[in-house]
């Protein structure tokens, strides 16, 4: 009777920052398929990342605060390393603070509105909290294990629908089965670069992603210790002339692990 009391008090899941916070996250992200770079073509690409967290102070409003900044970039295409640093990718990924609530959703971000040269799913300038050290985002009530829950996020011109199964809830750690679930639709011009304008276009690329992974959180530290999800995008190309209707599929690895923590 007492560990089921014990159990039943354990209450919501929170992150935990504050200014002594520290964390140290690898980010590996791994493209294989279709890759819409040098006109379009099948290839490999290998993103590693070294991603610093710091808490900050709370904000006006009592909500807790976190600073992300990247501090070791390499990028791999196809076995070769591409001349890719810290310096190259710091425009579109600068140091960035957010503010959230204490179950990890971002109500506030400093992130630049800019758009990537290159669009990949799951990579946007705004979410790249979210892809790093606020992968789960919790509700508000106690979770339960096998009970989902589902919440979405905008990524760029699209939503991500995220589900939620835990699988293993205690004192110290929460362990997570992760659904992904997204569709959304493009133009696309004779290089594959994404255009608004059709007059700009030779195709309309209709893109659903669907993946599946693991997470696990740290009561103990309020953070995430590790979030990995493999998804495939499998999109269907039509040529806006002929009306011809093609696919091609890119399988993305996301692997975010905590590497230091104080």
């Amino acid at each position: 009777m007492l560990a089921l009391l014990c159990a039943c008090a354990l209450g919501p899941v929170q992150y935990r920052f504050t200014p002594a916070t520290q964390h140290v996250y690898d980010v590996q992200v791994v493209f294989d398929g279709f890759i819409p770079l040098l006109g379009g073509q099948e290839g490999l690409v290998d993103l590693t990342m070294s991603v610093a967290v710091d808490g900050l102070a709370p904000d006006s409003e009592g909500r807790p605060r976190a600073a992300s900044e990247i501090k070791a970039f390499k990028l791999v295409y196809n076995g070769a390393a591409l001349p890719l640093t810290v310096d190259n990718v710091t425009p579109f990924f600068p140091k960035t603070t957010v503010s959230m609530t204490p179950g990890g959703k971002v109500v506030v971000t400093d992130a630049p509105d800019v758009q990537l040269p290159v669009r990949l799913p799951g990579l946007h300038v705004k979410r790249f909290p979210d892809i790093t050290y606020l992968t789960v985002e919790f509700p508000d009530s106690e979770p339960e294990v096998g009970v989902s829950w589902t919440y979405t996020k905008a990524f760029g011109d699209s939503n991500v629908e995220t589900t939620i199964t835990p699988r293993k809830i205690d004192e110290s750690v929460v362990e997570m089965d992760v659904a992904v679930d997204q569709t959304y639709t493009v133009l696309e011009d004779e290089g594959t670069n994404v255009v608004e304008s059709e007059k700009d276009a030779v195709a309309s690329v209709t893109t659903h992603v669907a993946g599946k992974g693991r997470a696990v959180f740290d009561r103990t530290l309020g953070a995430m210790r590790s979030f990995e999800v493999v998804a495939t995008a499998t999109s269907e190309v039509r040529d806006l002339k002929s009306g011809v209707k093609t696919e091609r599929a890119l399988k993305t690895t996301l692997k975010s692990v905590l590497k230091t923590n104080p």
